[in-house]
């Protein structure tokens, strides 16, 4: 039954939905489904006319009773899609169709108990709520609107405006991203269905790469944060390691660069990794960082770091971060940056003068300089580079990446390390922080692919709307009398509730951050809330700016409420000049307010940032805001 024969298909009967086109057919053979050239499927029929066949298959003539039962099987295991246009064919009686259909409309045949708890939060889910407590079942997304489904059973509308920097785009432009790895799991599934060799979903680290590596890595080439030296000779012995998420990045990054300061020097014991006082790079527990929840951490030490809401002394940081160095600089051999702070200081970014100094003066001791860009990075700061660090001039041993690059779906980190590619082969050393999944997901790396070609085209939109979250931020702040410090840049901005009034006592303070989360819920808008005190907003790079100010309006609305509820009462007015805009980079807020009269362009009004115009946000609104 494993013959091969070509036959035209345009006079077949009609109910037979087989492709209208000619078709190349292999006849079944155990393990096979007949194929045709566009990769639809024509049962037509098999070479057994003298037994009679009585299970009712009427398209296919009168094949035998056992090859019936064979396709049968088949067909009901698999379905099989045309690789063009997504069309499931079906050759069962129409009883069996019936009972198909009947079933795939309740595809997991349960109990109501678990038709309720598939419907809701599970209960013994443990994440970031409590143990036990139910949590919201996100239903439908569409950029930073989320429809979700509250344990009572109501549905609703959120603004979704954390998350963390874990997204990047949405709807069409987020489709066009998906799309080659959809169509390359299709083919998969289609050949997995037909029993053949089928392409790679994912592979073990230890059986070998697979093709999408390629792309990925030259699609990330062209974003190095060193490329902008010429005269640099060690460009070209650069090297990535691949992981799922931010903790394991950093460790790949340490991982490598500590190896090749050991083979470099000779010297083994300055493996201790330097740590701002205030920081955080993964789960408290295991990674690195500043807090310790379940024991101490012997491998870091923690050095000075400017706070936000602090009056900051670059000369007295300056001294504290030396007496640092003079006292641990022979032990340590990395030292990790976030250029912009991530949930332990809200998004507050390094003065860039500073933190230049705090790597010349590392450096200066050959300590190794790793940057952590996991959320402020991927272009997301506003500066029109990939990476902070390129925009400031850095020059780090290694930096780090995840978060968004896998477009909000796909699990995807990585650690690029400037030069000792060579070095590390030479000398057999493999990256230690490896693992199953370890870069292994072609699906990630085709969607990474994707966002790395994609986000050049719109860091122009960043940089505009990072100009409008200037604005927002510095209302938000003079609005609440004190109460919130504002800072960040970009597409990354956050609030700290200060510790200065009656926000000295830390009881006072949990419970006004408590009611601004409880009046953000009523508001229906969901910031990210960050345990130092305050949130972070961090949306899609393709929200448009009439979505900012709506998320603007709905912040207002919750401060304003927050403040009532605590009847907070402003500080005095020399403290309170110092608060209003604390950390906000007054550049972009300058540069915002010289464009307010330019005219619309092409590149913001396609991508919805135009502020030039009413298209997309009321004049009215904005207006409330800059002035």
């Amino acid at each position: 039954m494993d013959r091969f024969y070509r036959q035209e298909t345009g006079d077949l009967d009609k109910k037979n939905p087989v492709c209208s086109q000619e078709a190349w057919c292999i006849t079944l053979d155990t393990d096979r489904l007949l194929r045709t050239s566009s990769g639809s499927i024509a049962l037509q029929s098999l070479q057994r006319p003298s037994t009679q066949c009585h299970c009712n298959l009427s398209p296919f003539g009168n094949p035998c009773r056992e090859s019936c039962r064979l396709i049968k099987k088949i067909i009901e295991n698999h379905r099989i899609y045309n690789r063009e246009r997504k069309v499931s064919f079906s050759f069962l009686d129409q009883e069996s169709t019936n009972k198909r259909r009947s079933t795939m409309d309740d595809p997991i045949r349960t109990t109501e108990e678990q038709q309720k708890r598939r419907s809701s939060g599970h209960v013994r889910f443990a994440g970031r709520v409590p143990c036990g407590l139910e949590q919201p079942l996100v239903l439908k997304k569409n950029g930073v609107r989320h429809i979700r489904r509250l344990p009572s059973g109501e549905e609703q509308e959120i603004l979704s405006v954390g998350l963390a920097c874990s997204e990047s785009f949405s709807g069409p432009r987020l489709a066009k991203l998906l799309q080659p790895g959809f169509d390359y799991e299709r083919q998969a599934m289609e050949q997995l269905a037909l029993g053949d060799y089928a392409n790679p979903l994912s592979n073990h680290t230890s059986g070998g790469v697979t093709e999408a590596l390629s792309d990925f890595i030259d699609a990330l080439e062209p974003h190095l944060p060193w490329n902008n030296n010429e005269n640099d000779q060690t460009l070209d012995d650069w090297c990535v390691s691949l992981q799922l998420e931010g903790a394991s990045a950093v460790w790949a990054a340490i991982d490598m660069v500590l190896q090749q300061v050991i083979l470099t020097t000779g010297n083994q014991e300055r493996t201790m990794v330097a740590v701002g006082a205030t920081s955080y790079h993964g789960p408290p527990s295991t990674s690195f960082g500043s807090k310790c929840p379940l024991w101490q951490k012997a491998h870091q030490v923690k050095y000075p770091v400017p706070v936000a809401g602090d009056l900051i002394d670059e000369a007295s940081l300056i001294q504290q971060f030396e007496e640092f160095l003079d006292l641990h600089s022979e032990r340590v051999g990395v030292i990790l940056f976030e250029p912009q702070w991530g949930s332990s200081q809200a998004g507050f970014p390094w003065p860039k003068s500073l933190l230049k100094q705090y790597i010349e003066l590392a450096r200066a001791r050959g300590i190794k300089i790793v940057t952590d860009e996991i959320m402020c990075g991927l272009g997301r700061h506003g500066n029109g580079s990939l990476f902070v660090s390129k925009d400031y001039e850095l020059n780090p041993d290694a930096i780090t990446f995840g978060k968004a690059i896998g477009g909000g779906v796909y699990p995807i980190s990585g650690a690029i390390l400037k030069s000792g590619r060579r070095q590390l082969c030479q000398a057999g050393c493999t990256v230690m922080q490896s693992h199953t999944y370890a870069g292994s997901s072609v699906r990630a790396l085709m969607t990474a692919t994707e966002v790395l070609r994609e986000i050049p085209n719109w860091l122009p939109s960043v940089q505009k709307l990072g100009q409008e979250m200037a604005h927002i931020f510095g209302y938000l702040a003079k609005i609440s009398d004190g109460m919130l410090i504002a800072h960040g840049q970009g597409l990354m901005w956050g609030c700290l509730f200060t510790k200065e009034g009656a926000m000295k006592d830390e009881s006072y303070r949990s419970r006004a951050i408590q009611s601004f989360r409880q009046h953000c819920e009523e508001a229906l808008i969901l910031p990210y809330i960050v345990p130092a005190g305050g949130f972070m907003v961090s949306p899609h790079f393709d929200v448009d700016v009439g979505t900012i100010y709506e998320m603007a309006e709905k912040l207002e609305k919750v401060t304003i409420a927050t403040m009532d509820e605590m009847g907070w009462s402003p500080l005095s007015c020399e403290e309170a000049k110092t608060q209003d805009v604390a950390a906000a980079p007054m550049g972009l807020c300058a540069s915002a307010m010289e464009e307010d009269s330019s005219l619309c362009q092409t590149y913001l009004h396609r991508t919805k940032s135009c502020t030039s115009c009413s298209s997309f946000v009321c004049p009215t609104i904005r207006m409330r805001f800059l002035n």
